[in-house]
């Protein structure tokens, strides 16, 4: 259709349109191939569209003749093409057909054995038995594909570097097929557009880091590859390569790291560490990171904020009247960017000042009123300051020894008078005797029959 109207179609009169995504993937795939660019098409594509098969083969049948091996890809594109010459033999149930050899392409592979049987007539390979009523039918295919090339003036390649050229060839016709094991020596890989790939127990495939997908199986979570082919990292376009510098939060280790990336098409080729970048483009990725996970940067052994934080988060429920600022989640986000300069891991993060930010989201009259009303510690009758607990929706507790309290007769009371502190009364031991908030009523109530047990058991001690 580029051959015959504008560029766009999708101002072509369609009887019925094919789906939207389809025709992306037409064009996109044929601006790979060469055949195709912004203004319509190509010296190259009109080439490709004069014969009679896929824009795929069309372009691994131009490339090879380039490239002196017309012969070869012209065979290969016959098996691309047509019902597949070799038989499968039938297997039980469980068994799995294992490639027996290791090789560089198994299509390389394919194209070798009909040659074999063209030539001596043998109907066995490593890659399998031949059907050769199919096989005489992929020859005659590749004949008739030969015809269809015109003839050019590149000279035959033969040895390694025939191998090399078809190779080379099969890349030119699945460039976005380009895909790299997820590590070295594994069967399970990562294709351009980042789809996950399997290669199948018959791929004779061995360490190969990069290699081109050439028959795929779709799959939902991973692609099954029943041919590969390895190419080389200097095959590839120059022009395709792309460098850049990353800067990622690495989650194991809790610290951003400097990451220099080479990819193909979006597919990460090769990654190693990088110069230190700056101070900002450091701290705006550990807000990034520090933003999706507040409970992994935020310092939750920092007694002094978790206590500030249930201080004005009890005042606030207790005495709405002062309007108080919240201390949540977004408002804990909002404080990164502030903290996060100078950081460059989560441990360095924690470690910041948050109190002294999180002060700052206060005047200082509230503040004054937060000491006031929601004090961090009270001081008792023996000269102590005792820490007081806070937690939003509950009594503010403050625990402490009972003999540290003598003289003291009346419950404590915070915001403003309204709420009693409730009183943990401690023995000697730490261990709580007896829970109240009403000191008075405690006194003269409960007292004596507290005093008689702890006399028992603490005799030493003054009650």
């Amino acid at each position: 259709m580029l051959c015959w109207i504008e560029p766009d179609l999708k101002q072509f009169p369609w009887f019925e349109p094919p789906p939207a995504g389809a025709l992306e993937r037409a064009q996109s795939l044929l601006t790979r191939l060469g055949a195709a660019n912004t203004k319509g098409i190509t010296p190259l594509g009109r080439r490709i569209a004069d014969l009679p098969v896929h824009p795929r083969i069309g372009r691994l049948l131009i490339e090879g003749q380039q490239r002196g091996v017309a012969e070869q890809v012209a065979l290969a594109a016959a098996l691309l093409s047509e019902r597949d010459p070799f038989i499968r033999q039938p297997r039980e149930y469980g068994e799995r057909r294992t490639a027996q050899h290791r090789s560089r392409s198994d299509t390389l592979d394919r194209a070798h054995a009909l040659e074999s049987y063209e030539e001596s007539g043998r109907t066995d390979s490593e890659v399998g038995s031949l059907n050769t009523s199919a096989a005489k039918h992929i020859l005659r295919t590749r004949d008739q594909l030969l015809r269809l090339l015109k003839p050019g003036r590149e000279q035959a390649a033969s040895g390694s570097a025939s191998d090399s050229s078809f190779l080379r060839s099969l890349l030119a016709a699945y460039p976005d097929r380009v895909a790299t094991a997820r590590e070295p020596g594994s069967r399970r890989g990562l294709m351009v557009g980042g789809r996950g790939v399997r290669l199948a127990d018959e791929v004779a495939l061995a360490d190969e880091d990069l290699y081109l997908c050439i028959d795929v199986d779709g799959q939902a979570t991973e692609a099954l590859v029943r041919q590969a082919s390895a190419i080389n990292r200097d095959w590839l376009p120059a022009e395709e390569l792309s460098t850049e510098q990353r800067i990622t939060f690495d989650p194991a280790t809790e610290r951003i790291t400097c990451l220099r990336q080479v990819s193909y098409d979006g597919l990460v080729l090769e990654e190693s560490q990088a110069g230190a970048p700056g101070e900002a483009e450091i701290a705006q990725a550990l807000v990034e990171a520090a933003s999706t996970q507040p409970e992994r940067s935020v310092p939750t052994d920092n007694d002094e904020l978790t206590n500030f934080r249930g201080r004005v988060a009890f005042l606030a429920q207790a005495m709405p009247d002062l309007k108080l600022p919240p201390i949540g989640e977004s408002e804990l986000r909002d404080l990164l960017p502030q903290l996060a300069s100078g950081c460059r891991s989560f441990a360095d993060l924690r470690r910041a000042p948050w109190l002294g930010s999180m002060k700052r989201l206060f005047s200082w009259q509230q503040l004054q009123t937060i000491d006031r009303e929601a004090p961090e510690r009270i001081e008792v009758p023996s000269g102590s300051h005792i820490a007081v607990q806070y937690e939003a929706g509950r009594p503010p507790i403050l625990a402490v020894r009972i003999q540290e309290i003598f003289g003291m007769r009346e419950t404590p009371r915070v915001a403003g008078g309204r709420i009693a502190v409730l009183m943990h009364l401690l023995a000697p031991n730490m261990r709580v005797a007896q829970i109240t908030d009403d000191l008075a009523s405690f006194w003269a109530n409960t007292y004596a029959m507290v005093r008689k047990d702890l006399r028992a058991r603490y005799p030493k001690h003054s009650w």
